[in-house]
Order: C-alpha cells, then sequence, then structure tokens
C-alpha cells in the first residue's frame, strides 16, 4: 500500500506547512491537571488544538459548559468502564448535549474493554448500542474506545455501515489484522503514545505500516501514555508531547513527517466538522 499518495480530494487541502495539529484525545478535567486553563494554553503555544474527551457524565457536563466559553472542542459519552452505572437519565441528557452544543462534535469515549472487564460484558454492549443509535439520531461522529473486543465491535457495527464510516478507533493499539478489518469497514483510527513503547508496541508498528495516511489521526490520551521513547519526560503526559507521536509514527509508515501532520489536521478537520484554521506556530523539531 503506497503510504506517500495524496487522493485528488486532499491534494487541495494541503498548505505548503502545518501551522497546527490536533490532539484528539486529551482527558483535561483530571486530578493530574490543576489548572485547566493553563494546559490548554501551553498546548496552544506549542501548535496544539484539543479534543475534550467525555467518558462520564460528570465530565460530559464539565466540557459541555467548558467548549461554550473557550476556544476548543469535546466529545460526550460514557466509557465502557462505567457502563454498570448508566441510566436512561444519562442517555437523555447526553442527547441533550449533543444537539444543543455544536461543540460537543462526537459521542463518546465509548466501547468495549474486555480487557479490564470494570462493567460486566452485557451492559457494555448495551451502553455502546445506545450511543450508536444516537450517532445515528445526531448524526455525530463516534469516539471509540476498544480492547480486547475487536470481534464483538465488529460484529456490533456490521448492520451500521454509515455509522462506520464516521467513526474512529481511538487510541488503537492492536494488530494488523484487525486494523485492517476496520479499515475495511470504514473507520478511522488515532495512534497515541503507545506506538513509543519498545515494551509493546511490535504489533501496532507493524500494523501501522499498512495504514493509509488519509484514514489517520493522532492524540495523547494524556495525562497518560507518555511516549517512552523521549528520555527526561514527566510521567503526567500532556498535548505538547503530541509532536513525538507524530514523529513515530511517520517512521513507522514510512512518510514524511511534515505530510503526515498535513494529512492529520486535515483528517481531523474533516471527521469532526471542525471549520479550517490557521495558527503559526507548531513544534516539530524532534527527530523521535
Amino acid at each position: 500500500m503506497d503510504q506517500e499518495r495524496n487522493t485528488p480530494e486532499l491534494e487541495g487541502a494541503f498548505s505548503t506547512r502545518t501551522d497546527i495539529i490536533y490532539d484528539i484525545g486529551l482527558n483535561l478535567f483530571c486530578a493530574q491537571f490543576r489548572d485547566p486553563e493553563a494546559v490548554l494554553a501551553t498546548a496552544g503555544e506549542a501548535g496544539i488544538k484539543c479534543i475534550l474527551t467525555g467518558s462520564d457524565m460528570d465530565e460530559d457536563l464539565q466540557i459541555d459548559a467548558f467548549v461554550r466559553t473557550h476556544d476548543t472542542y469535546g466529545t460526550a459519552g460514557i466509557h465502557p468502564h462505567n457502563a454498570d452505572g448508566a441510566s436512561d437519565a444519562d442517555f437523555e441528557t447526553l442527547r441533550r448535549i449533543l444537539t444543543e452544543n455544536a461543540r460537543i462534535v462526537a459521542v463518546g469515549e465509548c466501547g468495549l474493554d474486555f480487557d479490564r472487564n470494570y462493567s460486566t460484558r452485557d451492559n457494555q454492549i448495551a451502553c455502546l448500542t445506545r450511543h450508536i443509535e444516537l450517532s445515528e439520531e445526531t448524526g455525530k461522529p463516534m469516539f471509540l474506545h476498544e480492547r480486547k473486543a475487536s470481534d464483538t465491535l465488529v460484529s456490533l457495527f456490521r448492520d451500521h455501515p454509515e455509522v462506520c464510516r464516521r467513526a474512529v478507533v481511538h487510541c488503537f493499539t492492536g494488530t494488523r489484522a484487525e486494523l485492517l478489518r476496520y479499515l475495511e469497514m470504514g473507520f478511522m483510527i488515532s495512534i497515541t503514545g503507545w506506538i513509543c513503547d519498545d515494551r509493546r508496541a511490535e504489533a501496532l508498528r507493524d500494523a501501522v505500516s499498512v495504514l493509509p495516511p488519509d484514514r489517520v489521526m493522532i492524540e495523547t490520551d494524556a495525562p497518560y501514555l507518555t511516549p517512552r521513547n523521549v528520555p527526561g519526560l514527566d510521567r503526567v503526559n500532556v498535548p505538547w508531547n503530541l509532536p513525538y507521536v507524530l514523529n513515530t509514527l511517520a517512521g513507522y509508515m514510512g512518510m514524511d513527517k511534515e505530510k503526515l501532520a498535513q494529512y492529520t489536521k486535515v483528517n481531523t478537520e474533516r471527521f469532526f466538522g471542525i471549520p479550517v484554521r490557521k495558527y503559526n506556530k507548531i513544534q516539530m523539531n524532534s527527530d523521535r
């Protein structure tokens, strides 16, 4: 598969340089980030535009309020770890947030986690099914979590081809076979600092070698998944570490890092329906 190809549709969207890259998965409202405003300000200075991840109702409501008064975007959903406690009232609140706030750009984080199984598998499946229905109702894309549940996720989405084409598997860590199956179904793929971890990234590094550049986005999943191939980074991951993810991913995809940055920017804006923006700063000077 030719990783250096430009589709005609994307070619005209590229500028001569990338002024911004998007972190599509930032967990801003957590104990590790005591000053969310400062985190976003520092990210902006580094040329990083963030999408805030909602994974439970408290977080969803915080993000809903925050993005109304800040130049950023968010998602709203219930993480599979929290599926046991999901209620009808929660889904009514999600429906309201998704329909009333244009800056809530995706349904999720939602999905299946058969690795830790903090919620029962039956409840995870039921919760994800309701998120799929919300995406169909609102027309908004899906921000998906999947761990050791690829077969079940695929079976749930087989009857929803239109939703597949507006869904991203965030923090993909799987195999080449799983990636190809997701691509065949229409999913986008998002990569985190997992790609930077020599201890456990072998399968992922092999998989991204066949990942088309027009199907990829990137994220930090901060404060988690600090790039481990960069000496001296704090254990708390931050959005301005995103270039390390980008540069490492570019190497395993066999692409120029600047060209991959352009693809991820265009892919993100088109996928989430974000107006095209240009910024003056970006830090792309790491060789990692």
